[in-house]
């Protein structure tokens, strides 16, 4: 609250004016009972306060009489507890409250000490009363004014602080685009002083911008792409701009600049919190399943690239997400990209980026590629062994030093970001074929690991199976607790050469068909639809897979030599002849 010692200038003036008006001395006192202001005798006891309890103390402060009137001061009824009651030296005294929003702020008076000063007062009471009135009421109003430019000041002062805290660039031009002032943030961002941007053109400090006062729609955050460059800075920008009017007439344009890599960082965390697959998400009872997940675990916290390897529908997605959540990247860009679902003609710009103008049919702003916009964060390259053997350099060349350099541009741009693939094939044996870079092979496959697939997981069909009955039952709102024995055994047996996804996938169909408590062996998908023979069949393929893994470890361990090939047959417990015949039935390659 404003106090009258605020505005002490104004109020002596007040003072000195009264005094020429009213040929009488005038006191002023604020609200502490201070003589703050006056005239003659009053200017030599500024700062004291009344000494006494009397009218003014009473009746103004405590009573809040707006108007006083002593006639015989120091014997009047109303001056009883006074110290100088009886003695006054004051023959006759006029006061007016100053009061703003019903508060008494102070007191202006005038005094009579002789009797000529009160003849002047009693002659002329009336208009003095009036006129002590109507100074009172202008002081009220410069308290007013200085409590409105006091908010001002306090309102003004927490906008620069917004201004110079909101972590965006901003930049006040004037109607000429003439700089007037640029926050904080921008000053740092652009690495440049506050005094090197004033009185400079906005378009000396972003050559080529467009200077257009309605540029944009903050509101609906269209903005206009800006690349910022200078000696060792190369920021990509976003910016838009806002009128600001007064009185209908131009004054002053706001442009705000926004860091484009921050600004896609941010959304893609808006889009990927709803769908923040941890190793929570991942279940399973089995030890080989929980010993993988504990694998993956120690890997998650470091930067080193990760080949995941698993069949289809393993959950290679769900795994590179999961290391992604546990790592300290988690509240950054998680982009997946399936090499094999980007058509080859448009997988480099998809990838890399333009620049504008590089091809027939480009964005005339150019683009940015989907290693640009994972920047911070982790990118996740699923069935890699699709890259086009054209692009495998471009990609090693990414991974290992960092950089992405746009189609059409000769300017590398840095990134951070951690790469996490992922196959369900051999990629060695594609290396032998030629089908895939070699030193980029050794690159990728820093930490492989590989997942096992569902018949490697014992008891775990049985237990995902009730964990997806659970969720299509409520989904569907059906009343269904499990599998009956029959088709137990039958899930035990499958193959499941699609894995957990197969396995949800039959789970759904089959909730939706079934109308008893427990699901039947005639409401599973045609496929399992099968006789004891085939039952046989799948146990038989089943066997020969574990026959053909065995083989393949042995030789792995032991070398695919005649030595070799020796060694493995006599630690299979099989005899040479043997091992040879199923190296070629199952086309093992040596």
């Amino acid at each position: 609250m404003v106090k009258l010692v605020e505005i002490l200038d104004i109020v002596q003036k007040f003072a000195e004016a009264s005094k020429a008006a009213l040929k009488l001395d005038v006191e002023i006192i604020d609200d502490e009972r201070r003589f703050i202001a006056g005239t003659g005798r009053v200017k030599q006891i500024f700062g004291n306060k009344i000494k006494c309890d009397g009218v003014i103390s009473r009746y103004i402060f405590e009573k809040g009489e707006k108007q006083l009137i002593v006639n015989n001061p120091g014997e009047d009824e109303m001056c009883r507890g006074c110290d100088r009651y009886g003695t006054c030296q004051y023959l006759k005294a006029i006061y007016a409250t100053i009061n703003y929003n019903e508060n008494v702020f102070g007191v202006i008076g005038v005094a009579a000490l002789t009797h000529e000063q009160e003849k002047l007062i009693v002659n002329n009471e009336e208009a003095m009363v009036n006129f002590l009135d109507k100074i009172s009421n202008l002081i009220s109003t410069k308290i007013y004014e200085r409590e409105m430019l006091n908010q001002v000041e306090r309102y003004t002062k927490m906008m620069e602080t917004v201004y110079d805290n909101i972590h965006k660039g901003a930049v006040i031009v004037d109607k000429n685009y003439k700089i007037v002032r640029a926050n904080k943030y921008l000053i740092e961002k652009l690495d440049i002083s506050s005094k090197s941007m004033e009185k400079k053109y906005l378009d000396e400090i972003f050559p080529k911008i467009t200077l257009n006062s309605n540029l944009g729609n903050i509101k609906k955050a269209e903005y206009e792409e800006y690349e910022y460059k200078k000696e060792n800075i190369s920021l990509n920008l976003l910016y838009a701009s806002t009128p600001i009017l007064i009185n209908d007439e131009l004054e002053l344009i706001l442009y705000f600049f926004e860091d484009f890599k921050a600004a896609k960082r941010f959304a893609f965390s808006i889009t990927e919190q709803k769908d923040c697959i941890t190793f929570k998400d991942i279940v399973g009872k089995d030890n080989s399943i929980i010993d993988f997940k504990n694998k993956v675990k120690k890997v998650s916290k470091s930067d080193s690239t990760v080949l995941l390897i698993g069949e289809t529908g393993t959950g290679k997605e769900l795994f590179a997400r999961s290391i992604h959540n546990e790592s300290y990247r988690k509240n950054k860009p998680f982009i997946a990209i399936n090499c094999g679902a980007i058509p080859d003609t448009l997988i480099e710009s998809e990838l890399f980026g333009y620049e504008k103008g590089s091809f027939t049919g480009a964005e005339k702003t150019g683009k940015h590629g989907k290693f640009y916009l994972a920047d911070k964060g982790t990118v996740f390259l699923d069935e890699v062994e699709n890259m086009p053997l054209y692009l495998q350099q471009k990609l090693l060349r990414v991974i290992e030093r960092k950089e992405v350099e746009r189609i059409g541009s000769i300017q590398p741009i840095n990134i951070d970001v951690r790469f996490i693939a992922a196959t369900n094939i051999d990629l060695k044996e594609l290396v032998d074929r030629g089908e895939f870079r070699e030193d980029l092979y050794h690159r990728l496959n820093v930490i492989p690991l590989k997942i096992p697939p569902l018949r490697e997981r014992g008891e775990d069909v049985l237990f995902l199976s009730q964990n997806f009955i659970d969720k299509f039952a409520r989904k569907l709102d059906k009343n269904i607790k499990g599998l009956d024995q029959d088709v137990k055994k039958i899930f035990q047996t499958h193959c499941w050469n699609g894995n957990v996804r197969e396995l949800q996938n039959t789970i759904e169909y089959a909730v939706n068909m079934e109308t008893k408590e427990y699901i039947t062996k005639d409401n599973l998908p045609i496929g399992f639809k099968v006789q004891e023979k085939e039952v046989t069949n799948s146990i038989i393929k089943k066997l020969d897979f574990l026959e053909k893994n065995e083989i393949k470890k042995a030789l792995d361990l032991y070398g695919c030599d005649d030595e070799g090939i020796k060694k493995a047959a006599y630690n299979l417990g099989i005899s040479r002849s043997t091992i040879y015949r199923r190296i070629r039935k199952y086309n093992i390659k040596r």
